[in-house]
């Protein structure tokens, strides 16, 4: 019987040992992988791979190097060598298709070969007695099948590795040949033994076969797949060569695309002292030369590559990357699915987003009308927002060549335009026959939720207002908003509509000594033209430019839409010029 000593002992030992075990579960559960892109390969690209792997199998299987043997038996050894295929019927089908639970199945179904060989030896009777003679292996419905997973190196590269692989079916015989009196004798006897090598020795000369196939056509074209890409590229998808911008010559804008690449251009604009509410009077700077003329015609609405670009430096973005690093995969009978990373990192500042990433994450039951998927969850999205706000790369720049608007920043105008000077008095009376020139900034991370076919986002910012190609700032709108986007892809073009559902001036403005109530028409005016200003761009539609992706692979018919907290993109895929295109 235990002491009361002993009992409390035992009662703390199974205390401290049911907390290891939940701190252990809680351990395993905090560290599991979660990925927060996933990848879907549906059916299209596993036939494209069943296709590349025919012509492989068909190509390389007649010219296998069979090595040479030995075979023994009781008489004596034999050695078997020169082995030649020489003939061959092509197999009735070669398939590589995803394998549950996460693998890859290549299937070489009925095919048959005949090869011929040559022996030579001793055998014992009463003397030890030279032989010599050919050696006949027929194959009849022989099928292969060969299975392989995704794995990864130390370095993060991706490869096939090579699981197992057999001869599951058909027949394979061997009888010899030119023998002499000793032919009959060892068909009759070993022909069986013979056979039951022979297959053995033609796996093992297939199944390496096929290894290196797949190590030579695929896993060193697996390697050269990125294992992060910058958020500059992905940006560059929605601008770079897209048939809705329209070309320009870039030389009449090479000032303004110069200080639009510059941070420093802008970080000194920031912190130069406001002039519109002091009453002293400020020289005005000397002007860098600009138009103020409208150049829009009615009904007409144009925006070229160069806008863009002057409107947001993508270059700004280049420092942030998303990590495309493989954590799991898993497959069914018609596709193979595989989980990154998606995490957001800068180059610029060590510091993580204060983001879980999903878990589970399943993929949306979307329609399969592409090859491949990419889902990007919201938590990669916001993410990158945060870096981006985080290392002060989201800045924005409007000035009077911007279209739609940069028209509306002339603090004058005539009775039949429009300007600011129509809202606010006093900026025509301060500034009469200018123009503004604005820059927007983040005040805290910008954060998207997404619906179906909708996108929420909520964007908090201060708005700096300059005289066009001066550094002298008149004055500062800090505002907070919330804008829904509804998308959608119409013919491999993205298209939508954007509706401001809250836009509001913080009491901390300073714009010619007016009060945020006193700017309500004013903010009203901007939201109205924000809308009429982003509508017009997107009922034109942006394609979807995959050419500009850095990825080795060939895409087409992009499509993009919107599930519950995740962005679906779905586009063919040419695998034969993604393996194969510039190889010379």
């Amino acid at each position: 019987m235990k002491t009361g000593s002993e009992a409390y002992c035992a009662k703390t030992a199974a205390y401290v040992g049911l907390l290891i075990d939940i701190c252990y579960f809680g351990l395993l559960v905090h560290c599991q992988l979660k990925p927060a892109i996933r990848v879907r390969l549906n059916r299209g690209i596993f036939e494209q791979a069943s296709s590349i792997v025919a012509g492989l199998v068909e190509y390389e299987v007649p010219r296998i190097q069979i090595p040479n043997s030995q075979q023994c038996f009781t008489e004596g050894c034999v050695q078997i060598h020169s082995f030649r295929m020489t003939s061959f019927r092509l197999p009735r089908s070669i398939s590589f298709q995803p394998s549950p639970p996460n693998q890859f199945a290549l299937r070489v179904t009925d095919f048959d070969f005949f090869v011929t060989g040559q022996l030579s030896g001793t055998i014992q009777v009463l003397l030890q007695i030279p032989v010599a003679g050919s050696v006949y292996v027929s194959g009849r419905g022989i099928s292969v099948t060969a299975y392989l997973d995704l794995q990864k190196t130390f370095g993060d590269e991706p490869y096939l590795r090579f699981l197992s692989c057999e001869l599951d079916h058909g027949f394979v015989d061997t009888r010899v040949e030119n023998m002499g009196i000793f032919t009959d004798t060892v068909n009759s006897k070993y022909r069986g033994t013979m056979s039951d090598q022979s297959r053995s020795q033609l796996e093992q000369a297939i199944c390496a076969n096929m290894n290196r196939l797949a190590q030579q056509h695929f896993s060193t074209r697996l390697t050269r797949l990125p294992n992060q890409i910058s958020a500059k590229e992905l940006v560059e998808l929605l601008i770079t060569e897209n048939e809705a911008l329209t070309k320009t010559n870039s030389t009449t804008l090479l000032k303004r695309n110069r200080r639009a690449a510059s941070d420093d251009y802008y970080d000194d604009l920031e912190s130069s002292p406001s002039s519109s509410s002091s009453k002293r009077t400020t020289p005005t700077p000397k002007q860098i030369s600009f138009s103020t003329q409208n150049t829009e015609e009615p009904g007409s609405f144009k925006i070229n590559r160069s806008d863009v670009k002057n409107f947001f430096n993508v270059e700004r973005l280049s420092h942030i990357m998303i990590d495309l690093t493989l954590l799991d995969a898993y497959s069914t009978m018609t596709e193979f699915t595989v989980g990154m990373d998606g995490a957001v990192t800068t180059t610029k500042t060590p510091g993580s987003p204060p983001f879980d990433p999903p878990f589970p994450f399943r993929l949306p039951e979307a329609e399969q009308i592409r090859q491949a998927e990419i889902v990007i969850s919201n938590y990669t999205l916001n993410s990158l927002l945060y870096q981006a706000h985080r290392t002060n790369s989201l800045l924005f720049h409007v000035d009077s060549k911007t279209p739609g608007v940069g028209g509306t920043l002339k603090t004058t105008c005539s009775l039949d335009e429009v300007c600011i000077s129509d809202q606010i008095e006093e900026v025509g009376q301060k500034y009469p026959d200018r123009s503004f020139e604005l820059i927007v900034r983040t005040t805290k991370a910008p954060t998207v939720r997404i619906e179906k076919d909708n996108l929420y986002l909520e964007l908090s910012g201060r708005c700096l207002f300059f005289l066009e190609g001066t550094r002298q700032k008149v004055g500062v709108i800090p505002f907070d908003s919330l804008a829904r986007i509804q998308m959608q892809t119409e013919n491999s073009l993205v298209k939508g509509q954007m509706k401001i559902l809250r836009l509001t001036f913080e009491n901390s403005v300073d714009f010619f000594g007016l009060t945020a109530s006193d700017l309500d028409g004013f903010r009203a005016t901007i939201q109205t033209a924000l809308e009429n200003l982003m509508n017009k761009f997107m009922m034109r539609g942006i394609s979807l430019n995959t050419k500009s992706l850095k990825v080795p692979l060939k895409f087409s018919s992009a499509h993009m839409s919107l599930e519950r907290d995740v962005i679906i993109l779905q586009a063919n895929v040419d695998l034969f010029n993604s393996l194969y295109a510039n190889q010379g």
